[in-house]
């Protein structure tokens, strides 16, 4: 029995990794940019609609996906996410045209964004269930294949976009050493359509094997040895969402995750063209590093971080607590932003990115851990999907003012500092979680009066009869 629990435990990582990776590739959206708007003629505000759209799908879609994954397990609810977003991609490469941008906002963002919803919210709620002992760190690595996604994506991604050569098309021995990394192509591609499909068949299937891996743990089980500590069974009450949502630390903590989030998004959508007007057209890697280049490139470098910034502050957070993990993270990312605005070398965009990636990756393992430590793993599914709407609400705000604020200047200098502005909010609001998070459950207001009915009604009753005898005796 304990060692087939601590091997279940060890494959629904190594599952949620691979569903991660690939959706993870939504966070290379600015390797679509350029293609598309010279493709179809759209602005920068109508490419990043698509991005808003597809983020804020992606969050309200964790709601009924969160909701289904706790009633009927994360397998099949990951692989209906699954076959959404290889969908929305082979719909897009029929429906989408330079007169039609409603529907990359249907299919790439609607759709595919639902089918990431669907997906995520599964290796997340999974791995809280079996690792209540670490948390943090569990979940830090849960989510690092979505912010090492882009990584594996973004160069391979950029190069077959390009248009395809009229004499001789692309083979396809060759789209798969390009696919893989190991070659840098020939200077054309395939084109932003077969691209679509190409890549909507092959997330679909990865989704769907990586699925087979997820299951919850048998109800009650607890890893060997482990007892919760007396401390967190006094914090920790497994609510459901309504009760979740009439308290205090269920709003700061969504308002924390809202200004967080939203700079961090504001500057990724744009990254690829963002930190190439300031390098101006050079590149980081050396030419004898071919396809493998694109691990240090802005985007790619991004991408590393953002996956071992899940990890570490998820860790980091495990030692120090969530809010205060929070405010640390925040305060470095806002500094890092107002500091962005006024350089230029080479240097400081290779640090900016990793920087950036690093802080921007640690949301998204410390606040799936603080809904599990403030509201219970029991209905994790669904209350986290109510907090994640605050990733939506981002997603909308992020990429289009992002776009609004360079249609309108011409420059990112206003983006950064916008962004920088938001995350020193997020510090502050992360210094009114801690507050919240340390009042006693005690002094807090009773959110379903069934709670506290048995108390008084049952037990004075059993104390009367059973001491009437005794006093008799």
């Amino acid at each position: 029995m304990v060692d087939n629990s601590t091997h279940n435990r060890w494959t629904v990582i190594a599952g949620g990794l691979i569903v991660q990776v690939i959706l993870g590739t939504v966070y290379a959206f600015s390797v679509f940019v350029r293609p598309l708007e010279t493709a179809m003629g759209w602005n920068r505000s109508t490419t990043q609609w698509a991005f808003s759209v597809a983020l804020a799908s992606f969050a309200l879609s964790m709601i009924p996906a969160g909701r289904l994954q706790d009633r009927i397990g994360p397998r099949k609810v990951a692989s209906i996410g699954g076959l959404l977003l290889g969908a929305s991609f082979l719909l897009g490469a029929l429906l989408v045209a330079p007169s039609r941008p409603w529907a990359l906002y249907l299919t790439y963002g609607l759709i595919g964004g639902a089918g990431i919803g669907f997906a995520y919210v599964c290796p997340i709620a999974a791995a809280v269930k079996w690792y209540p002992d670490k948390k943090g760190l569990i979940t830090g690595l849960a989510v690092a294949g979505f912010g090492a996604g882009a990584l594996f994506f973004a160069g391979p991604a950029s190069v077959l976009l390009l248009p395809p050569a009229e004499a001789e098309p692309i083979g396809l021995s060759q789209i798969l050493l390009v696919g893989l990394g190991v070659s840098k192509g020939t200077g054309f591609g395939i084109g932003w359509k077969a691209f679509f499909i190409l890549h909507g068949v092959v997330a679909g299937a990865a989704v769907l094997l990586g699925a087979t891996l997820l299951r919850n743990p048998p109800a009650g089980w607890k890893p060997p040895g482990w007892e919760e500590s007396a401390a967190v069974v006094k914090v920790q009450r497994d609510v459901n969402w309504k009760q979740m949502l009439e308290r205090p630390l269920a709003c700061m903590l969504w308002l924390t995750f809202i200004f967080g989030a939203t700079s961090g998004l504001l500057a990724i959508g744009q990254w690829k063209p963002m930190m190439g007007s300031l390098l101006a057209g050079t590149t980081f890697a050396p030419e004898w590093m071919g396809g493998f280049g694109r691990f240090v490139e802005p985007v790619g470098i991004l991408a590393i971080f953002n996956a071992i910034g899940r990890v570490l502050w998820g860790r980091i957070s495990d030692f120090i607590d969530r809010p205060r993990a929070m405010m640390i993270m925040f305060l470095g990312q806002g500094l890092a932003f107002m500091l962005l605005a006024g350089v230029q070398s080479h240097i400081a965009v290779f640090i900016a990115s990793a920087w950036v990636g690093l802080n921007f990756g640690g949301n998204f393992a410390l606040f799936p851990s603080a809904t599990a430590d403030y509201f219970g793993a029991k209905n994790f599914g669904m209350n986290y999907g109510f907090i994640f709407t605050a990733y939506g609400v981002a997603g909308i705000l992020g990429p289009a003012v992002g776009g609004v604020l360079f249609d309108a200047t011409g420059e990112y200098v206003m983006a950064f500092v916008f962004a920088g502005m938001l995350c020193f909010l997020a510090a502050a609001s992360s210094v009114v979680v801690w507050a919240l998070s340390r009042r006693p459950i005690e002094d807090e207001e009773p959110t379903d009066p069934r709670e506290v009915i048995p108390v008084p009604a049952v037990e004075p009753k059993a104390q009367v009869v059973r001491e009437e005898p005794v006093l008799q005796n």
